[in-house]
């Protein structure tokens, strides 16, 4: 079985779980929202090593894509990177330092890299189903922003599985934050 196929699969279902889980906590949220406040302060308390995990895991995970599976990054998927790949780092300096502070510089990065996962991944969509697409810059000695190497159950591509990090990203740091200001 070719590593791309596997690694693509075991991406689609973990995406598709962290959306149900996404749907999940909205549903607290509005239903229950004794759960949804243990869920978060429970995020809130280990805020730092989750977003240690989640960057390093989409840091690997990209890399794996584009330096073992053969899929090149293209501009949108670059400053996509940009603002994923400094978080593996600065989590890792900020777990070593016991630092909670750097949570809010964290959610800024991850709202940016969002915004620029769910425009390339609306743009994806329009590409599919509507036969269209949304604008893209051109760069030389890069891939065409309208090339989908990944779509899987009808709507996971690979600007979504960075979506669905980002948006984690962003929900943990918004917990960490939370509860760093119920200590203080």
């Amino acid at each position: 079985m070719e590593i791309g196929y596997l690694f693509t699969k075991i991406l689609a279902f973990a995406t598709l779980g962290g959306n149900l889980a996404l749907l999940g906590l909205g549903a607290f949220f509005v239903v229950r929202r004794s759960i949804f406040e243990r869920v978060i302060a429970w995020l809130g308390e280990r805020a730092i090593a989750i977003g240690l995990f989640l960057s390093t895991a989409s840091t690997v995970g990209s890399l794996v894509y584009s330096e073992i599976v053969g899929y090149p990054a293209c501009i949108l998927c670059w400053v996509q990177r940009i603002f994923m790949y400094p978080q593996m780092f600065l989590f890792g300096l900020a777990l070593w330092r016991k630092e909670r502070m750097i949570a809010p510089y964290m959610l800024v990065l991850s709202l940016i890299g969002a915004l620029v996962a769910l425009y390339q991944w609306v743009k994806d969509m329009l590409l599919i189903y509507a036969h269209t697409t949304a604008p893209c810059p051109a760069v030389a000695g890069l891939p065409s922003c309208d090339r989908i190497y990944v779509l899987e159950l009808g709507y996971i591509t690979i600007p979504m599985i960075a979506l669905n990090m980002f948006v984690w990203l962003v929900i943990v740091m918004w917990a960490g934050i939370r509860r760093t200001k119920t200590i203080h």
